[in-house]
């Protein structure tokens, strides 16, 4: 079972910055998960932190401020006062496919709880960039940013999102899970023969 809390006080949010950066490498600084609209835990049965994000919805926002200055008047920003950007998310290697699951329909449910139209996502993973691009179409910017050689940024609107959440809710719960059933009935099969 996964419960789940936003983080009020500096001390959960000192939390939050830790296991961030332990998940991923990454620093945040202190002060923008202060002002951020949601920075949210999600825990095992025992209380553990397996999982988090962070929505902001609140300006300035994170991913802007790492488009090169350069490169930031050719850029396609959707409002930014009527933006949310979706960062910072960490999920424990041993999180199962139902959980993952869930994270993405809590996401969504707080991302239309802000009453903001656009949701704004990036990621340094081409894996992870490919796969949301694929139904978040609007890209902001692609190239390099301070802390990363390549990142793609991009942005999507309400509907987009519902497609979002039902292509990975799919994914880990009914593909992913049928995959791995296939693959160990087709390991038993070629054991017996």
């Amino acid at each position: 079972m996964i419960s789940t809390k936003i983080a009020k006080d500096n001390a959960q949010i000192e939390l939050f910055k830790k296991l961030y950066y332990e998940s991923s490498s990454n620093h945040v600084d202190i002060e923008y998960l202060k002002r951020a609209s949601i920075v949210r835990f999600f825990y095992d049965k025992h209380g553990n932190p397996i999982a988090g994000y962070v929505l902001n919805g609140n300006i300035p926002h994170r991913y802007l401020s790492d488009i090169p200055s350069e490169s930031y008047d050719t850029c396609n920003i959707p409002p930014k006062d009527n933006m949310v950007e979706g960062c910072c998310i960490w999920m424990n290697r041993g999180l199962n496919s139902f959980g993952r699951g869930i994270i993405y329909i809590v996401t969504f449910y707080d991302y239309c709880m802000l009453g903001k139209r656009f949701m704004m996502g990036a990621s340094v993973e081409p894996k992870v960039a490919s796969l949301q691009k694929k139904v978040i179409p609007n890209v902001v910017y692609e190239g390099p940013i301070k802390h990363a050689p390549w990142c793609s940024m991009y942005f999507g609107t309400r509907r987009h999102m519902i497609w979002l959440t039902l292509f990975v809710v799919c994914n880990y719960w009914f593909v992913k899970p049928l995959k791995n059933k296939l693959t160990v009935f087709k390991r038993k099969l070629l054991s017996e023969a």
